[in-house]
């Protein structure tokens, strides 16, 4: 009596161990293996896993807050990982990352909306006008500078147009000067570099046709190219009006592009600068 009483007490105290060990043992899935259809990933595959990672994607809120460098990287990584696996799942993550960037921007451009008109000395609107009314008038405020600039110099700066024989451009860019000297009563002078080689070598014109500014009863050698080639009209009259106002300490060379309206303003490269 006493053994079967021993006997089943070591059995009792047997069964907390038996389940402590079944508990710390690994749970084995059956549904892994090639019975499951699972193919086993190849070797290759796997070195390629661990050397390019699936990259994280942050939640929407943190990847709004990421530095633009920092979101530009993990948009890099997630399009090369994407066509890497070419599979729905990670194609989603680099579109994530796309709209954090794509709302970042835009709020930026609201953002310059809001300061522009906040700044209006930093608004170029004022000069570069974007609407019809405002392009039609800045083209003829263009255009009254500018003559009434070539009017007021036409006597004290004159042109010279150098040519050549059988010169097709030379026949063209002389068309253009006739229009020119008709507009403006402006004094034009051709010069023939074949016969007058000591003009040719003065004003250093080694082809044709160029046309060059100079000024008119000056005893210093003032003197500058306008036109090299065959210029419009409108270029032609462009580059004399910028020319003429910087032979005359009017204009700054850093500033050839900038007419009298817009000095001072926001085109102005020199504006604010110590000249």
């Amino acid at each position: 009596m006493i053994k079967e009483m021993i006997l089943v007490g070591a059995t009792l105290f047997s069964f907390p161990v038996l389940a402590t060990s079944d508990a710390a043992a690994p749970v084995k899935n059956p549904r892994h293996g090639l019975f499951w259809y699972e193919t086993p990933k190849k070797e290759e595959e796997k070195k390629a896993e661990n050397k390019y990672p699936r990259p994280v994607i942050p939640s929407a809120d943190e990847l709004f807050k990421m530095h633009p460098k920092d979101v530009q990287d993990l948009l890099d990584k997630t399009r090369d990982y994407a066509l890497f696996k070419l599979s729905p799942d990670v194609v989603l993550d680099y579109y994530k990352v796309q709209d954090a960037a794509r709302r970042k921007s835009a709020a930026f451009t609201s953002l310059t909306g809001y300061v522009m008109l906040e700044n209006p000395q930093l608004n170029a609107a004022s000069d570069y006008p974007i609407t019809n009314p405002g392009n039609a008038e800045k083209q003829r405020e263009r255009q009254e500078l500018k003559s009434k600039s070539l009017i007021k110099n036409r006597d004290e700066y004159a042109l010279l147009f150098f040519s050549e024989p059988n010169c097709g451009f030379c026949v063209q860019q002389s068309r253009i000067l006739e229009n020119f000297q008709r507009e403006t009563s402006w004094y034009i002078k051709e010069i023939d570099i074949t016969r007058q080689p000591a003009a040719r070598k003065k004003f250093n014109v080694d082809r044709a046709p160029v046309t060059i500014l100079i000024k008119r009863n000056s005893d210093t050698d003032k003197w500058m190219p306008v036109s090299v080639g065959v210029d419009s009209l409108d270029n032609l009259r462009t580059s004399i009006y910028n020319m003429t106002r910087v032979l005359n300490g009017e204009l700054d060379p850093r500033q050839f592009f900038t007419n009298e309206k817009q000095q001072g303003g926001f085109f102005d490269p020199l504006k604010g600068a110590n000249k």
